[in-house]
């Protein structure tokens, strides 16, 4: 009796094990670059609400200096709402 139990346990006890193997989620491949872009909210960002984000209200946000930049493409010193549409909820 005794080596019956312990038959169906081992047998139960491997099963379980193969299902999990199976069931495990596959490793995440690499995002495109536009997906592992930071989304910002201007209006968050732009905490004077004054329509621009300046260098300082960046850095609070947590935008780094490379990016700022990158978003202040008249170069003017602020982010402003037409430099990033994508940006604006």
């Amino acid at each position: 009796m005794n080596k019956v139990i312990f038959a169906a346990l081992l047998g139960l006890g491997f099963s379980v094990m193969a299902y999990a193997q199976q069931t495990s989620t596959p490793p995440t491949t690499a995002k495109p670059a536009a997906a592992q872009a930071p989304k910002y909210d201007f209006k968050a960002a732009d905490s004077d609400g004054d329509g621009r984000i300046s260098r300082a209200e960046a850095k609070k946000y947590g935008i780094s200096d490379a990016e700022f930049k990158k978003y202040d493409k008249d170069n003017s010193g602020f982010i402003e709402q037409k430099e990033v549409f994508d940006w604006i909820k």
